[in-house]
Parts: C-alpha cells; sequence; structure tokens
C-alpha cells in the first residue's frame, strides 16, 4: 500500500466564507471533511480515486488556519508553537508528498523533511503562471504536474524535471441531476472568474465582462476581486499615466469600475455548481499568458450541462469536438453574436451542452485522471522501495 498525502491551499475569497460558516466546535476530521463536501475545485476527488487503488490517503489544507489549528491541538500534543506543517508531514510519514502549488512547495525545507520521513517521491502540480523569481530558485520536487501543454514545456526547460500532463476533470455530486431542460435553466448566461488587475493577466477579461453584464439582463456575472483591487486600480492608473496611454485607457477604467460596482459576489464549490446548474450559456476566459486551452472551468460547466463558450486556445480539439460539444469564440463580439444567435436557437443550444456533458461525464473525470497520476507515480516507486 503507497502512502499518499496531498497538501492543498484554499482561495482566499473561500477562506474567508468557510471561516464564517464552519461550526467551529466540531473536530479536525469533521471540518475537513465538511469543507471537501463543499466541492470546492479538486477537493479531495484525487485521493477519493487513489483510495480505490490501495493506497492510503490524507488531505491537509495548509492555508487554512481554522482546521490547522484544529490538528495541532488534537494530533500534536502540547506544544503549540510547533511548525504545523512540518509535524503533519512527520506524523502522516507519506511515500509521496503531492503538494497543491509551487508557493507550497517554497514553504517547505524538502531535504530536511526527507531525512525525518520515509517520503520517496515529492510531487508538485503547478498550473499557473510563473513569477520571475520562481525560475531562479532551485527546485527541491522530484516531478511535476501540470494542466496544460504551456506550462508542461515551461516546467521542463526551466527546472529539467519530468512533468506529467494531467488536465483538470469534473466530479458530480451524488444528487446531480443530469437530463438537461430547457425549462430548468432560468439564466440565460453566466460568467463566474476572477478580475485580478495585477501582472495584467485578467485585463483581456474586461471588455467580455462588461459587454455581457451590458447586453444580457438576464446575465449571473459574478467576479473575484483582489482584497488589494484599490491599490492595484490605483497602480493602473499610474503605469498608464507614465506609459502616456491615460486617456486611451479611460474606457478601461470606467469598465472595471462598472465590474466592480454591479457585478455580483464570488461563488464557489457547491454555490457555483447551483448556479451552473440553472445557466443556459457559460462563458470562460482563459488568463493571458497561456496559449493553451486547461483551465477547470472547461470542465465544470460542460459536466453541469450549459453551452460552453469558450476563448479560442490550442489543445481545445484534443479535449472537445468544437462547435459539437462546445463553442468557441475569437473576441467581444464574436461572443455576444454567438450568444445571442445561440439564445434564438434553444434545440441547438441543448444538442451541444448535451454532447459536452456528456464528453466530459465519460472522458473528463477523476477516474480517468488518475489512471495517469497512479501510472506516473509508479514508473518512479518500486514495490520494493515500499
Amino acid at each position: 500500500m503507497i502512502k499518499f498525502l496531498r497538501i492543498s491551499s484554499i482561495y482566499p475569497a473561500f477562506l474567508k466564507e468557510i471561516n464564517n460558516t464552519i461550526d467551529r466546535t466540531e473536530n479536525y476530521n469533521n471540518i475537513l471533511k465538511t469543507i471537501f463536501e463543499s466541492k470546492y475545485s479538486v477537493s479531495n476527488f484525487l485521493s477519493q480515486e487513489l483510495s480505490k487503488k490501495n493506497y492510503e490517503c490524507n488531505e491537509i489544507i495548509h492555508n487554512c488556519s481554522l482546521i490547522q489549528n484544529k490538528w495541532i491541538n488534537e494530533y500534536g500534543g502540547t506544544n503549540k508553537k510547533k511548525d504545523i506543517l512540518f509535524e503533519q508531514i512527520k506524523f502522516y510519514d507519506p511515500d509521496v508528498l503531492f503538494l497543491g502549488d509551487l508557493k507550497i512547495l517554497k514553504k517547505l525545507n524538502i531535504k530536511t523533511i526527507k531525512k525525518v520521513t520515509n517520503i520517496k517521491l515529492v510531487l508538485c502540480f503547478h498550473c499557473a503562471p510563473f513569477q520571475k523569481e520562481n525560475l531562479k530558485e532551485p527546485i527541491n520536487a522530484d516531478a511535476f504536474i501540470t494542466c496544460t501543454e504551456g506550462y508542461k514545456q515551461k516546467i521542463k526547460k526551466n527546472f529539467k524535471k519530468d512533468v506529467l500532463l494531467m488536465k483538470h476533470a469534473f466530479k458530480p455530486s451524488d444528487n446531480d441531476n443530469f437530463e438537461i431542460k430547457e425549462t430548468s435553466r432560468s439564466i440565460d448566461v453566466t460568467f463566474s472568474g476572477s478580475l485580478f488587475l495585477n501582472h495584467s493577466l485578467h485585463l483581456g477579461r474586461v471588455k467580455i465582462i462588461y459587454d455581457l453584464m451590458k447586453k444580457f439582463k438576464n446575465n449571473y456575472i459574478a467576479v473575484n476581486f483582489s482584497k488589494f483591487f484599490i491599490l492595484e486600480f490605483i497602480f493602473l492608473i499610474l503605469k498608464s499615466i507614465i506609459k502616456l496611454k491615460f486617456f486611451k485607457d479611460l474606457k478601461v477604467f470606467y469598465k472595471i469600475i462598472y465590474i466592480y460596482l454591479f457585478c455580483k459576489k464570488p461563488i464557489f464549490g457547491k454555490n457555483m455548481h447551483n448556479v451552473l446548474k440553472k445557466t443556459k450559456i457559460l462563458v470562460n476566459k482563459h488568463i493571458e499568458d497561456t496559449e493553451y486551452a486547461g483551465n477547470m472551468r472547461l470542465f465544470e460547466s460542460t459536466g453541469l450541462g450549459c453551452l460552453l463558450m469558450t476563448d479560442k486556445k490550442k489543445d481545445l480539439e484534443k479535449l472537445f469536438v468544437l462547435d459539437k460539444e462546445v463553442v468557441v469564440f475569437e473576441n467581444s463580439d464574436d461572443l455576444i453574436s454567438k450568444i445571442n444567435i445561440y439564445l434564438s436557437n434553444k434545440e441547438k443550444l441543448l444538442e451541444i451542452a448535451k454532447n459536452g456533458q456528456k464528453k466530459t461525464l465519460s472522458s473528463h473525470n477523476y477516474k480517468n485522471r488518475v489512471k495517469q497520476l497512479d501510472i506516473f507515480i509508479k514508473e518512479r516507486i518500486s514495490n520494493e522501495d515500499i
């Protein structure tokens, strides 16, 4: 049996929601279970599937101080000043340490951890833009896992590590009703995503989100802003002034403020799933730095029966049949035109939505993804090592 420990983190906005809703009188395991039942992002779906393959799995959410303090009180003894994450890794003593992102890897002294544990393989999942300083630092993971071919190439080039390309996936809830009916879809258009102004990674979304809000009254536009939004917005203006582009950028600034004032609050996990179940068309826009398709929303939206309209990226055709299972758009004007076409052709809208859902449920599920992960792990750990 392979002992597997996954360490993940939670989006700050969702973390705030957890802190406001979790019953603090519950014990560590019950609180952790409640968080995973919320179906946020990857949840514990990898561990669930690996457990079926004779893995002993444990999960840690390292940036949730509520449950981390619960853990140290219940399992860590009397010294409350311990490095909780280090103590947890020693306690679970896994064969495979799976880190949810590069930030977690940077927090850990892997050489020291390996001296006091039986860890044989350190895997780091990373599917996000790389900061320049990240590319210069030594990386102590044994191998990487990522979700797009573009990030795979960058990791191989900069870190010289083995990389598993493992796409995101979707796992339905046990009580999900998968019959797609036009009558049960009361929202015409939904967008759910972030609009962070630093690094300009989300600026391509501004016009799209603004146009959706202005042109479709029956919408659900939920946007997650950084807690430093005001500072980021001021910095963006100052940067524009320095580059002598202020008057040219005025429309963009106006649209950002309009979105900030009139969009809905961000939604996560089950709350987002409930909105998508009522949605006819879900609009997806990748961040600016990626040439390749692969974000989580591709699979959440199709899995929950929306007609997915997504920006055109490389490898999308390897995931879905274009215009039969999903619809692609070139720019905001093209998107608005296609939304109007499909809203006026309900039969075609439902046909593509059903095809997309069928593809995701049959192909883009965690059972298939974990088959890849299991092979990747066992190629690096022999039975004699365990």
